[in-house]
Parts: structure tokens; sequence; C-alpha cells
């Protein structure tokens, strides 16, 4: 059995058993130390049962965290998480938190980025959701002020009141740093 293999079916029975936030913590710690477990962890979000997708989901979320560059190749990946319509909004939440603190890519993805303009305005989605939505999409607008000046547009245009107070903060924080170029 290979590396992988064992830190698959190690890491499903220790996901298995409701892990808090310090065992979490342990685990992206070893992910961080160790790239099978890291792949283990990856192969978890791609085709286990919910909840342990979710945890996964978490302990990669915490990788991001201490670590972003050993995600980096997985960006693709988990930008299709992300916009996938089978997911539920926790797991996306997660998965958007951990692109977020990914370094910013060169090239911008266009339809990621209108998957992120449409749910940060999207009232059923949950306000982690949309916040993160709304900073992802502020952070890539920032390369090219045509497409800057249109975020902020639809920011202006969203009405407030119809908003979690989370969600409206992350608004009016993008706005506030619309004259600053680049921070």
């Amino acid at each position: 059995m290979s590396g992988t293999e064992s830190h698959y079916n190690a890491l499903c029975r220790y996901l298995q058993s409701r892990p808090d936030k310090e065992r979490i913590m342990s685990v992206a710690a070893d992910a961080i130390r160790d790239e099978s477990l890291l792949q283990a962890l990856l192969q978890l979000m791609s085709g286990a049962d919910d909840t342990l997708r979710w945890r996964a989901a978490w302990a990669v979320d915490k990788v991001s965290q201490l670590h972003p560059s050993s995600l980096v190749g997985w960006r693709r990946k988990m930008v299709e998480w992300a916009m996938s319509p089978d997911v539920a909004d926790g797991f996306r939440r997660l998965v958007l938190s951990s692109l977020y603190n990914l370094p910013d890519e060169e090239v911008l993805d266009v339809p990621f980025f209108n998957f992120l303009l449409d749910r940060m305005a999207d009232l059923q989605s949950p306000p982690g959701v949309q916040a993160l939505c709304m900073k992802l999409a502020f952070r890539m607008s920032r390369a090219d002020g045509d497409l800057h000046e249109e975020f902020l547009c639809i920011l202006r245009n969203m009405c407030m009141e119809y908003y979690s107070a989370g969600v409206v903060s992350v608004m009016r924080k993008c706005l506030k740093k619309q004259n600053k170029k680049y921070e």
C-alpha cells in the first residue's frame, strides 16, 4: 500500500471521530510536513462522503492559512469545487476561504470571476459565501482598472438593507479601499 493510500485510510478513520479545532490544526500541521498526507486530504475532498469532505476541507483551509504555497498547484481543482452546483454551502465556504489565502494568479479566470459576482449578490447564498466571493472578486478585479470600476459599480448598486451585517461590512471595506490601487 502506498503512503497516500495508508494516509487516506488513516485520515478517514481519524476524521470520522468528530475532530475538534486542535485536532484539525494538528492534521494541517502534519500535512504541511508530509506531502502524501496533504494529497490524502485533497483526495478526501474529491470523493468522500459530505462529512469527511467538510472535515478535510477544514484541515485544508488551515493549511492554506499556515502554508498557502503548498496548495497553489491545486487552485484549479479548488475553483472547480467552489463552482460546483452539487456541493454544500459549508464546503464551498471552506474552499473559498482556502482560495482567498492563496497568492493571486496573474491571469484572470473569467468564469470564476463571474461566479464570484453572481454569488456575492445572490440573496440565497449564505453570508459567509457572499462575503468571501466579494473579497475574492475585489482582489481579482484590482489588476484591471476597468474591471475594478465595474466591480465597484456593482457594489454601489447593491441594496445594503437586503444583506447581513457581515456582508455589508465587507461591502463597505471594499468601497473604502476603492482609491487604493495596490496595498
